[in-house]
């Protein structure tokens, strides 16, 4: 049973993390189609980078603060995307 619970965990922890992370990954791929020289490159690396850094102090924040699953249930649950028709209300 604790595998289970500490394999969702981790799945919880990896959407936490990689929001932050794809928003790096556009960035520095906007980047890259601008300057697409050495200089553009090393930019475009260091935003990916930043979005990576990003995602996992985020992550680590809510893991350490009230567990990533707690987390991203009161995300998911939240009632303003339940009034918008954005999450389904099984109810």
């Amino acid at each position: 049973m604790k595998f289970i619970e500490w394999l969702l965990s981790a799945l919880a922890w990896l959407q936490i993390f990689i929001s932050p992370f794809i928003i790096g990954i556009i960035g520095g791929g906007i980047v890259w189609l601008i300057w697409r020289d050495l200089c553009g490159v090393a930019l475009a690396s260091t935003v990916v980078l930043f979005g990576c850094i990003n995602g996992i102090v985020f992550a680590e924040k809510a893991r350490r603060s009230k567990g990533t699953i707690e987390f991203m249930s009161r995300t998911i649950a939240h009632p303003e995307l339940r009034e918008k028709g954005i999450i389904n209300d099984p109810r």
